[in-house]
């Protein structure tokens, strides 16, 4: 009993402390101290613990990208994925320690899409550093990750493959002159985002996707594959789409809202030896107020236009990951709760005389209630700084001088960059409107 007390208090103890962090975080970052934010993560990491380290490493990834020290975080993002792999790739001896406990005996080792987007987000700072080819093996790291995964698991998942992914592949490919490869990874991005993402998730292959899908397979004479793949509509409305002479291509990446945190459901169920629970994690939408942004760029003679259509509905791919993979998490919750009772039996029954029935009983109750209580706790750790949705915007501007704003949901434009634009090359822009 004493024990469970002290677990319990532990984990209520942590629990808080880091509740208080993250409204620290939330504090600096929308008030766009920056730096006061970074020295919060740099200053937190014991308020984690050994058991979140991966949380620690991502949230501290995801800040300083956040506040543009991109070559930082992806030091921080390299070490996340490496301890992520080697806790999902752990021993089934250790996992059994939280059968006659909890979750939280266990080091985090992240939901496999949060594991994925490692590589995704690693690739993003790579572009903001205008290192291609490393953004490109991230890209790669991505899709082999998620195959692996799902050729372990009987039960697939619907996020098999990152759509969005394959279109900044894409995208990256083509700005390399790699025609190729780049209507590859269109033509892979146009069919995930139709055959999963659209079903389940509800999001669309983005306008620009399918332009410079049909764009590409003109440069590759591959027209009548892309044509089979898009339709006759959207085959016509796209033909003849080139890169028009003297312009180069502009693209906006906006990170936008928080990302789901999971939250406990627990089912008591009363018996004769006393309350028995069974703890599952489920997760709680806060959907963004804006879904909407326009990209401007604006020279001395010339504005141009666009508007940010949804890439990765990053709210939806964690409802769908962890409702695909519920049956394992039942089962393991069933097992943890069979493990316990049979755990709570030998010690009323060491605990008392045999022939004493009523007072094993007795025992039984308070250390099942005791159980229900303070361990059968779900596991509510997630990676918190995601942001929720991501956005995609893309402009063709001739050669120049231009400075680079955002508008969203009716607010007053806000300056990104002041950008020089070359004929035939892409410039990749960020922004976030995650706080």
């Amino acid at each position: 009993m004493h024990m469970c007390v002290s677990i319990a208090l532990a984990f209520l103890l942590s629990a808080c402390s880091l509740q208080q962090h993250y409204s620290k975080i939330d504090r600096a970052m929308v008030s766009g101290r920056c730096d006061q934010a970074v020295g919060i993560m740099g200053e937190s990491k014991s308020e984690y613990g050994e058991n979140a380290r991966l949380i620690y490493l991502l949230d501290s990834a995801m800040i300083h990208m956040e506040c543009g020290r991109f070559r930082e975080a992806n030091t921080f993002f390299h070490e996340a994925e490496e301890l992520g792999e080697a806790l999902w790739t752990e021993s089934i001896s250790r996992q059994a320690a939280s059968l006659v406990t909890n979750e939280y005996v266990l080091p985090y080792a992240g939901e496999d899409f949060e594991r994925a987007l490692i590589n995704l987000f690693s690739a993003l700072c790579y572009l903001k550093l205008d290192e291609y080819d490393e953004a490109l093996v991230e890209c790669r790291r991505l899709d082999t990750l998620l195959s692996d995964y799902n050729a372990r698991y009987q039960d697939k998942n619907v996020y098999k493959e990152d759509a969005f992914g394959r279109y900044i592949s894409g995208l990256i490919h083509e700005a390399s002159g790699e025609l190729d490869s780049a209507y590859i990874d269109y033509y892979h991005a146009f069919r995930v985002y139709q055959k999963s993402y659209t079903p389940a998730y509800d999001t669309t292959p983005p306008s620009f996707l399918v332009e410079e899908l049909v764009r590409a397979a003109a440069r590759v004479d591959r027209l009548n594959e892309a044509k089979r793949l898009v339709g006759s509509r959207a085959y016509k409305e796209y033909t003849g789409a080139t890169l028009p002479e003297n312009r180069g291509k502009v693209v906006l990446i906006h990170l936008n809202g928080k990302s789901p945190v999971k939250k406990e459901n627990k089912v008591v169920v009363p018996t004769p030896s006393g309350p028995v629970g069974v703890a599952f994690p489920e997760y709680v939408v806060d959907s963004p107020r804006c879904t909407s942004s326009k990209l401007i760029l604006q020279s001395d003679s010339n504005t141009f236009r666009a508007v940010s259509e949804l890439g990765e509905d990053i709210n939806r791919i964690a409802v769908k990951n962890l409702d695909d993979r519920k049956v394992r998490v039942i089962a393991k919750t069933v097992a943890r709760a069979v493990a316990k009772q049979m755990a709570i039996k030998q010690i009323s029954k060491a605990a008392t005389d045999n022939g004493d029935k009523a007072n094993r009983q007795l025992v039984e109750f308070l250390f099942n209630t005791a159980n229900t209580l303070f361990l059968e706790k779900a596991d509510t750790r997630t990676w918190r700084t995601l942001p929720g949705e991501i956005y995609i915007s893309r402009i063709f501007v001739p050669e120049g001088e231009y400075t680079a704003y955002i508008k969203t949901c009716g607010s007053s434009r806000i300056k990104l960059d002041s950008v020089r634009i070359k004929k035939g090359r892409t410039r990749f822009l960020l922004y976030s409107s995650i706080y």
